[in-house]
């Protein structure tokens, strides 16, 4: 029995793709190949390198922790969407202006968070390797600006391929990668779906979406909160079309929690494990038909 796996950005919500992961290798499942974006990157960069998902979460709780990580988030980093109702780059800056960021500030500038904070972030969560080092078939995506498309890396350094997958826009330096300009491909792919059938066709792919859901809402009273939330439906319908073509979709119940909020990380990886649980059932029914 085996699969390919897709995991979807979502800031600190990616440590339930941990959860996920631990329960597939106890139930003695096959993954064969893993591709990532955003935070499913990092999650899937740290798997592939080390294929142990209860000693990774474990080691991501103490990273997140620590003193090192916080004081990086204290200079800015995590921080845009911490009390935003809904994700993407367009709530991020939004919160970031909040904050008493000005608008000119991305005026004259690539992004309103310092280049290099990032990549030290990223250095942290993924350390040192290539993609020869993954002991599972690995692969990011990510969106290259200049020429308005997906790009798949499989090769190289790896926590430069995760950073720009990582990138996002306006509040993260876009990534310069053989002539492209790369970012967070999350606004319009959040689960690389496509990418993962792409390196494994023979495969059932497995989807992880630690999003949240876009609830209805009738506070829309100003014209940057009507921008704002039609930014929210185009991603969040653009992720559902994306995920459609998954043979089995895991939804870990994250609830309200933003992108940026690293308070009580293990209910992350419990919820993770939970959702997976929930899905074997349906995994096995496919398997068994494959």
């Amino acid at each position: 029995m085996s699969v390919t796996v897709a995991l979807g950005g979502g800031g600190s919500r990616g440590l339930a793709h941990l959860g996920a992961l631990q329960v597939l290798e106890e139930e003695g499942i096959e993954i064969r190949s893993v591709s990532g974006i955003s935070a499913g990157a990092i999650a899937g960069a740290r798997w592939s390198l080390d294929p142990d998902a209860a000693v990774l979460s474990l080691r991501a709780i103490e990273v997140m922790s620590s003193p090192e990580f916080r004081n990086i988030r204290l200079g800015g980093l995590m921080l845009a969407a911490a009390s935003d109702e809904e994700n993407g780059p367009f709530q991020a800056i939004r919160s970031l202006l909040r904050r008493g960021l000005h608008l000119a500030h991305l005026v004259r500038r690539s992004s309103v968070i310092e280049e290099g904070v990032l990549e030290q972030l990223i250095d942290i969560l993924v350390g040192e390797g290539t993609f020869d080092d993954c002991r599972v078939p690995f692969q990011v995506v990510a969106l290259d600006l200049k020429e308005a498309r997906l790009v798949t890396i499989r090769s190289g350094n790896l926590a430069h391929a995760v950073e720009a997958s990582c990138s996002l826009p306006g509040v993260f330096p876009p990534v310069e990668h053989e002539g492209m300009l790369l970012c967070d491909a999350g606004a319009v792919c959040n689960v690389p779906v496509a990418a993962a059938r792409a390196s494994d066709p023979e495969s059932i792919v497995l989807a992880i979406d630690p999003s949240r859901r876009l609830l209805p809402t009738g506070n829309i009273e100003t014209g940057i909160e009507s921008l704002q939330r039609v930014a929210s439906i185009a991603r969040n319908w653009l992720t559902e079309n994306e995920l459609e073509e998954a043979d089995i979709v895991v939804r870990p119940r994250v609830g309200v929690r933003s992108w940026s909020d690293f308070r009580n990380l293990s209910s992350l990886v419990e919820a993770g494990r939970d959702a997976m649980k929930s899905s074997l059932p349906a995994l096995r029914e496919v398997l068994a038909a494959h």
